[in-house]
């Protein structure tokens, strides 16, 4: 059965006048944006072997809304057994990714879009986690997996032995954490803008459950590069004063670890875009001088006062 048969018999979408396929993302999902009238869709077409996490994503949507989200609306979540797939249909989050025009906007309007996605994100973690894990042992299985693969890599990083050396230093910090709903992919590309201002935050598909703090290291990999005030508003609105010893300590750790399943990831599934990822590891090795700090200097030296 073809996506368009399918689309055809969901409720919610029929009369629709256009159907347009997004090919953006490295999910192996199929969307679409559909539009109904003047209304637009964004529909997900996923095999039935990920049913059982689409259908706790669409339940998610419902109760982000009710915590006052910004995000895709749930419309309705079917299955189709004889196509094999599930459709999820959300309503379409409408305006521009901020990445895009990011550069557009002053560092006052940058800042200010920072402190409204800081915000958003403290409600995120306010929604109720589907379930709860053991984090420290969560973390050390995922970093020991990916030490294990990148010292089988050709590329070595000059700074490995003072990072590791970190890392080991501070994984005792992963012990009793908070367990929260994390969006996991908390970044430029998923803040929608109407304007120059913020309206919503999107793509919950990846969502996992776990330290809220660990919805920050985005902040290291990517955003960082694209706008410092964006970043400082981020951790401002997320906190109502500034944030303690015990954030930057986690915030640097998770910085850290992430310098290496960045490698090991982009290795295997981009390698094409290796370069830039360097590029912006070696950014995070500058902003923590090789980790003999814990708070970037892009925060510690205020780098932008709003």
């Amino acid at each position: 059965m073809q996506a368009v048969e399918i689309i055809r018999q969901l409720p919610s979408l029929h009369g629709f006048t256009q159907l347009v396929k997004i090919n953006k993302g490295y999910s192996p999902d199929s969307k679409y944006l559909v539009t109904v009238g003047e209304t637009r869709y964004l529909v997900r077409l996923s095999d039935l072997a990920h049913h059982d996490k689409r259908a706790v994503e669409f339940s998610l949507l419902q109760e982000l809304a009710k915590q006052g989200v910004r995000t895709h609306k749930a419309v309705n979540y079917t299955l189709f057994q004889e196509a094999n797939v599930s459709a999820m249909v959300v309503s379409f989050l409408e305006e521009t990714p901020a990445d895009e025009i990011i550069q557009e906007l002053s560092d006052s309007e940058q800042f200010h879009l920072g402190l409204a996605a800081g915000k958003e994100l403290r409600k995120i973690h306010q929604v109720s986690p589907p379930q709860i894990i053991h984090w420290e042992t969560t973390q050390l299985k995922k970093f020991s997996t990916y030490l294990k693969a990148y010292q089988q890599d050709a590329y070595q990083l000059p700074q490995e032995a003072k990072l590791l050396r970190f890392i080991e230093t501070h994984l005792p910090l992963l012990k009793q954490r908070p367990i929260t709903l994390l969006h996991d992919d908390f970044h430029l590309g998923h803040i929608i803008c109407k304007g120059h201002t913020y309206n919503g935050v999107i793509d919950f598909n990846g969502y996992d459950v776990g330290d809220p703090y660990h919805d920050f290291y985005n902040l290291a990999l990517f955003s960082r590069r694209q706008s410092i005030p964006y970043c400082i508003g981020q951790i401002d609105g997320y906190f109502s004063s500034a944030p303690d010893d015990m954030f930057w300590r986690l915030y640097a750790l998770y910085a850290a670890m992430t310098v290496f399943s960045t490698i090991v990831w982009t290795r295997h599934y981009d390698p094409r875009s290796f370069d830039d990822a360097l590029e912006r590891i070696h950014m995070i090795l500058q902003d923590h001088d090789n980790f003999s700090s814990i708070k970037p200097i892009w925060y510690a030296e205020n780098l932008f006062t709003p």
